[in-house]
């Protein structure tokens, strides 16, 4: 009875080891979502970030010194994109920051069936389209949820008063 035990727990543990490794963020994964990166657009959000980070960066500098030279912003402007490419792209900090997400939610199948998807016609369309749709369903969503304020506000007004608060 003991040996039949412990073989049982040594099938176990074998069996959950077999899946962990068969989980393991491998080269051939990284090349996958790389690619899947820079089909989608998803490679230029370093770009997007150093562009944000430009504009706040400079918003700042207008605010706490409105007598800085127009040659102030181009310096910023370039060394955040230097720097941003520099780490980000060159030395590939930025997709080993990413790698580990896009390997949580997907597979390596799912990643080259992405990929397929976004090769195609359709796919290619999805990549051209996406920002303007989010941008616009963003908007939406902010204009229907101000619809929504003072059915919210009403509701809340007489519950708490039914509640005694």
């Amino acid at each position: 009875m003991k040996r039949r035990i412990k073989t049982i727990i040594i099938v176990i543990v074998l069996a959950f080891s077999t899946t962990i490794s068969a989980g393991e963020l491998t080269d051939t994964k990284k090349a996958a979502i790389k690619e899947l990166m820079n089909i989608t657009g998803s490679a230029r959000m370093g770009q997007l970030f150093a562009n944000a980070f430009v504009i706040q960066m400079s918003n700042v500098l207008r605010t706490t010194n409105p007598d800085i030279p127009p040659r102030a912003f181009t310096i910023l402007e370039e060394e955040v994109n230097t720097i941003i490419e520099e780490e980000m792209i060159k030395k590939g900090n930025f997709y080993e920051l990413i790698y580990p997400i896009y390997h949580k939610y997907f597979t390596l199948n799912d990643i080259k069936a992405l990929i397929a998807f976004y090769k195609t016609p359709v796919g290619k369309k999805a990549v051209t389209v996406m920002p303007q749709l989010t941008q616009e369903s963003m908007i939406t969503g902010q204009m229907w949820g101000q619809t929504l304020g003072p059915i919210i506000q009403e509701r809340l007004t007489k519950r708490f008063e039914k509640e005694g608060i």
